[in-house]
C-alpha cells in the first residue's frame, strides 16, 4: 500500500470534513457564546395570591381557535387563568402534522411542568415595591357568546399593602383573528386609587419552542430593530442566542437590548427550524414614528423597556436537556394618576416560517398582516445564511432564488421530489456547452503533453538538479507546442459551477418550510428536508459526522440515499478512469488517484444531509455520466474529421 498517498487522502478529508462543518455549523452542531453576567432577580416584595370571601380561585383553562380541519382557523391556543399565560399553540392538522402520516395537529409551543408560563406576568413593580405573581389564580371574565372562539380575558385586582382598599387591576386580553396566526395580546393596568402610581411590569414573552429535530438542536431566539444611523431594520447586530448553550449548568442571561434609544428593538422571536413565534410590541396611544429610508414610518415603542434571554424554572441554574428558557420582558415606569389605564399590546405571530405568508405585502391594506410583515420585515427570520467563518459561501440570495424555482416547478408537478429531479435537467442543460468545452479543451492538453512526455523526461534527465531552470525549459517546451498546462483544470469547472447551488439547495433545505413532510418515494423518502433514515441505533458512543446526539444520548441511523450517492460517485470515478489518458508523471499520477477517491469522500460528509440534497447530486452525477458520454461521443467525432490530436 501506498502509505503517502494514503494520509494524503485521508488529511483532505479531514480538511473537506472540517469545512463542512464550518459551513453548517448552525443546523448541525452547537454555538456558544461568551459569558454574560446574571440578571438581578430580587428577593423581597410581596407574594400576591387571590382570594374571593376566603375562598381560592381554581386553575381554569381556556381555548380559543381550533386546531381540527374544517374550522376556520389556522391555530388553537390554550390560556390559563393560573399567572393568565399560554399552555400550548397547536397548529391546524390540515396545514402541519406532528409527523408524517400522523393526523396529530403540530405543537408549537407548550408548557412543561413545574415551570412558568409563556407570556405570563411574573412581577409587578409598583412605587418601588415588588408583587410577585409567580404562583396567582387570575379570575377569568366571562365573554359574549359571540367571542368566546376568540377571546380569552382575565383579571386581577392588588389592594393597598396591609388594607382591603384596591390599588391597581390588571387585564390581560387574549385575540385571535380566524384565519390568521396572529395574536394580540394586552394587558391594561387601571388605577383604582386616587394617588398616583408609579407601575413596572416584568412578564414572559415567548418560550423556546419544542425541539422537533434530531440531528441538531437549531432553536434560537432572534431579534431585529431600527438602525438609527440608516434608518432601516436589520437583524445585523442583533443578538442571536441558542437554546443549546442555554442548557449548559448556570448558563447566563443575554440580554438583546431595549425598545427605546439608539437602534431600538422591533421585535423578538423564538424559532426552531420551520415554525417560530415572534413577538412585537405595539404602541398604544398616539405614537411618535421612525422615519425609513424609504419613507415609510415605524410607530416608536416608548412603554416598553429591555429584553433578556435566560433560563427559568426551578431548576434554570442546572444542566438539563429538556430545560426551558424565555424572553423575560421589563416594561419602563409607567406613570398613572388617579383613575388612570395605561395599555401594553402585544402582537405575536405564531406560525410556519413560510416565505409567502412572512415577506408580507407592500400593496397590502395598512393595518393588515400582510402589510405588517412586510413593513417589519418579519421575512429576515428565515435565514438561509448558516453563519459560521464560511458564511460567505452561502449566498442566501441563490438559496432563496432556488427555492422559489422549486416552488413553481413543483405547481407543475406536484411532487418536490420530481421538482428537483427537474432542476437536475435545468442545471445539467444549462451548463452542458461549459462542460463540452472544458472536456474537450482538457483532452486536447492532456493528450498534447502526453505526445511530449519523451521530451519533458529528457529535460528532467538534463536539468534534474537545477529546479529554476527546469521549470524554464519545461515552460519553453510547452509554449513551442502550444500546450496550456492550466487547461487540465477547467475540467473541473462545472463542478466547481455546481457547488454553490449544492451548498444553496442545503441551506434551503434545512430551513424552508415547504419541503418539511414532503414525500418523494412514501414509505422511503417521506421527508426531502431531513435524511431518509430506514432504521434509528442507540449507540453507547458518540459517532462524529455519521452519528449525532439527542437529548443527552447518543444515536445513529441507516440512510440509504447517501449509500446510494457512494455507489453512484464509484461508477462515476471508474467511467473517468477510463475515458482519462494514463498519466506519464509519477506527480499526475498521484493526483489523478487522490482526485479520484477524494470524491468517495463526500457521501460520507452528506450522510446526516436532508435527502433532498442527495437525491438531488445522485440525480445529477447520473446526468453527469450520460454528459460524459455525450462528449466522448463529441471527440470521437473530432477525431475523425482530424481535429483531435491522437494518444
Amino acid at each position: 500500500m501506498d502509505w503517502k498517498k494514503f494520509f494524503t487522502v485521508v488529511l483532505l478529508a479531514a480538511v473537506l470534513a472540517l469545512v463542512f462543518n464550518l459551513l453548517f455549523s448552525k443546523f448541525f452542531g452547537h454555538h456558544h457564546h461568551a459569558p454574560i453576567a446574571h440578571m438581578h432577580r430580587p428577593t423581597s416584595g410581596f407574594i400576591v395570591s387571590n382570594s374571593h370571601k376566603g375562598l381560592p380561585v381554581k386553575r381554569q383553562t381556556l381555548t380559543i381557535g381550533s386546531d381540527q380541519p374544517g374550522m376556520p382557523y389556522l391555530l388553537a391556543m390554550t390560556v390559563s387563568n393560573h399567572t393568565a399565560g399560554v399552555v400550548d399553540v397547536k397548529l391546524n392538522a390540515k396545514n402541519y402534522r406532528e409527523n408524517v402520516g400522523s393526523p396529530k395537529p403540530l405543537l408549537l409551543l407548550e408548557h412543561l411542568a413545574h415551570n412558568p408560563l409563556a407570556f405570563s406576568i411574573r412581577r409587578l413593580i409598583i412605587n418601588g415595591q415588588s408583587y410577585y405573581l409567580n404562583n396567582v389564580n387570575w379570575d377569568t371574565d366571562p365573554q359574549p357568546a359571540a367571542l368566546r372562539n376568540t377571546t380569552a380575558q382575565f383579571s386581577l385586582t392588588l389592594d393597598k399593602p396591609g388594607t382591603s382598599a384596591p390599588m391597581l387591576r390588571i387585564v390581560r386580553t387574549y385575540r385571535l383573528k380566524p384565519n390568521s396566526y396572529n395574536v394580540r395580546i394586552n394587558q391594561q393596568l387601571e388605577n383604582l386609587s386616587a394617588a398616583a402610581l408609579a407601575v413596572k411590569v416584568v412578564q414572559y414573552g415567548p418560550t423556546n419552542l419544542p425541539l422537533q429535530d434530531m440531528q441538531a438542536d437549531q432553536r434560537v431566539f432572534q431579534c431585529a430593530g431600527y438602525n438609527t444611523k440608516g434608518r432601516y431594520i436589520t437583524t445585523s447586530g442583533f443578538p442571536e442566542i441558542y437554546q443549546a448553550p442555554l442548557l449548559n449548568a448556570a448558563a447566563p442571561s443575554h440580554p438583546l437590548g431595549s425598545f427605546y434609544g439608539t437602534n431600538p428593538l422591533l421585535w423578538i422571536a423564538s424559532s426552531n427550524r420551520f415554525f417560530t413565534a415572534i413577538m412585537r410590541p405595539v404602541a398604544s396611544g398616539k405614537p411618535h414614528f421612525y422615519l425609513m429610508d424609504d419613507g415609510s414610518q415605524l410607530p416608536q415603542i416608548n412603554a416598553w423597556g429591555t429584553a433578556v434571554v435566560r433560563r427559568v424554572g426551578p431548576q434554570a441554574d442546572a444542566a438539563d436537556p429538556r430545560g426551558l428558557s424565555a424572553v423575560v420582558l421589563h416594561s419602563r415606569s409607567l406613570l398613572l394618576s388617579g383613575n388612570q389605564t395605561s395599555s401594553l399590546p402585544v402582537s405575536v405571530y405564531f406560525g410556519p416560517k413560510k416565505r409567502s405568508i412572512l415577506a408580507g405585502s407592500a400593496a397590502a391594506k395598512p393595518g393588515t398582516s400582510a402589510a405588517e410583515f412586510h413593513l417589519y420585515q418579519y421575512l429576515d427570520i428565515i435565514q438561509f445564511n448558516q453563519g459560521s467563518p464560511c458564511a460567505f459561501l452561502t449566498f442566501s440570495w441563490l438559496a432563496l432564488g432556488i427555492m422559489k424555482l422549486l416552488t413553481w416547478i413543483y405547481r407543475v408537478v406536484h411532487n418536490y421530489g420530481l421538482a428537483i429531479m427537474v432542476l437536475v435537467i435545468v442545471v445539467r442543460l444549462m451548463l452542458h456547452p461549459l462542460t463540452r468545452l472544458s472536456q474537450v479543451s482538457m483532452a486536447r492538453s492532456q493528450r498534447k503533453m502526453a505526445a511530449l512526455a519523451p521530451d519533458m523526461q529528457y529535460l528532467k534527465e538534463k536539468y534534474g538538479k537545477d529546479r529554476t531552470k527546469l521549470n524554464q525549459e519545461m515552460m519553453a517546451l510547452y509554449a513551442k507546442h502550444g500546450v496550456n498546462p492550466a487547461a487540465t483544470v477547467f475540467g473541473c469547472l462545472p463542478m466547481l459551477l455546481q457547488m454553490p447551488i449544492w451548498v444553496a439547495l442545503y441551506s434551503g433545505l434545512a430551513v424552508d418550510i415547504d419541503l418539511r413532510q414532503a414525500t418523494f418515494i412514501p414509505g422511503w423518502i417521506n421527508d426531502l428536508s431531513n435524511p431518509d433514515s430506514i432504521a434509528v441505533f442507540h449507540t453507547p458512543f458518540h459517532v462524529p459526522i455519521l452519528g449525532y446526539m439527542f437529548h443527552g444520548q447518543s444515536f445513529m441511523a441507516l440512510n440509504l440515499l447517501p449509500i446510494l450517492l457512494g455507489v453512484v460517485f464509484f461508477f462515476q470515478m471508474k467511467f473517468q478512469m477510463r475515458l482519462a489518458p494514463t498519466p506519464t508523471d509519477p506527480q499526475q499520477k498521484q493526483a489523478q488517484a487522490i482526485s479520484q477517491y477524494m470524491i468517495l469522500i463526500l457521501p460520507i460528509v452528506l450522510y446526516n444531509a436532508p435527502s433532498g440534497l442527495n437525491l438531488y447530486i445522485s440525480a445529477s452525477t447520473l446526468g453527469g455520466l450520460l454528459d460524459m458520454w455525450l462528449v466522448r461521443r463529441h471527440i470521437k467525432k473530432l477525431e475523425a474529421a482530424g481535429r483531435m490530436p491522437t494518444r
